[in-house]
């Protein structure tokens, strides 16, 4: 065989496992310091992507309805000659040994985006919106948080994302993602306006904020939109994080912030309750 005809061999391999050939990859944040994530957790977790066929823009997302994606507004993408996809069921992911043998344990379904929601402030379009996707009964949803118990300062929240486990040593996300769906735990904490990563995030209103910071731990390119879960329950959206890793508290949108907004998008007839 030529060297031509095993390069296109491994070509045919590797599309065929599942692996992504781009010219050009825009990674939004991704966590780095994580684990795969337990089997049984983050079923709700979407991988978003947008593409004008030569490059991509990668997102996180939660379901929370089988027709509504909750993910950062920065995420969107509306360009002419762009369509925008929500990959559902990618965790847990099955190695393609265990699918050759049996397909029916991949879950995984790819969905246009039909639409999007934006939520209006005053004077602001904050980094939280809804992306519409055409419905089915039964797919894994996360819960709504409980905004009578939110997480508080000091407390534990779980973060998700495909990528960032690599930095370079000046702190920067190396490229490359990972096979599985990365979790990791970090604290609630001050987001303190007066330091200087008071300008950060300024997407997020001050106080719609939820501010998240771990050693050795971070939200990274590739994790925007992407849910910060307390008690099972979804209360963050991921927003916006430092240049390097590590230096700064991540910026999330408290979700609690725009409850009456999302109940009255996903359940109409609700009234925002």
């Amino acid at each position: 065989m030529t060297a031509m005809a095993h390069l296109k061999l491994l070509l045919l391999l590797l599309l065929w496992v599942g692996i992504t050939v781009s010219t050009g990859v825009d990674l939004h944040k991704r966590v780095y310091g994580g684990q795969k994530c337990p089997d049984t957790e983050r079923l709700y977790h979407v991988k978003l992507k947008a593409t004008d066929g030569k490059y991509e823009s990668l997102c996180g997302g939660s379901l929370i309805h089988e027709r509504w994606i909750l993910t950062a507004a920065h995420c969107w993408e509306n360009k002419p000659g762009w369509k925008m996809y929500a990959t559902l069921g990618i965790h847990p992911r099955q190695s393609w040994i265990k699918l050759l043998a049996d397909p029916s344990l991949n879950k995984k379904k790819k969905v246009e985006v039909t639409g999007g929601s934006f939520f209006v402030g005053i004077n602001t379009i904050d980094d939280i919106m809804l992306l519409e996707i055409p419905p089915q009964p039964g797919r894994k949803i996360v819960a709504l948080p409980n905004c009578a118990n939110p997480p508080r300062i000091g407390d534990v929240v779980q973060v998700a994302g495909l990528g960032g486990y690599r930095v370079n040593a000046t702190g920067h996300t190396r490229p490359g993602q990972p096979f599985n769906l990365q979790c990791a735990n970090m604290h609630v904490v001050d987001c303190v306006p007066t330091t200087r990563y008071a300008n950060c995030g300024a997407h997020v209103p001050y106080n719609n904020r939820l501010c998240l910071e771990e050693p050795n731990v971070d939200i990274r390119e590739g994790d925007s939109g992407g849910g910060v879960i307390y008690n099972n329950m979804i209360y963050g959206v991921i927003s916006f994080i430092p240049v390097h890793v590590c230096t700064g508290p991540a910026v999330t949108v408290n979700v609690c912030s725009y409850m009456n907004w999302i109940n009255q998008k996903i359940n109409p007839k609700s009234n925002g309750k």
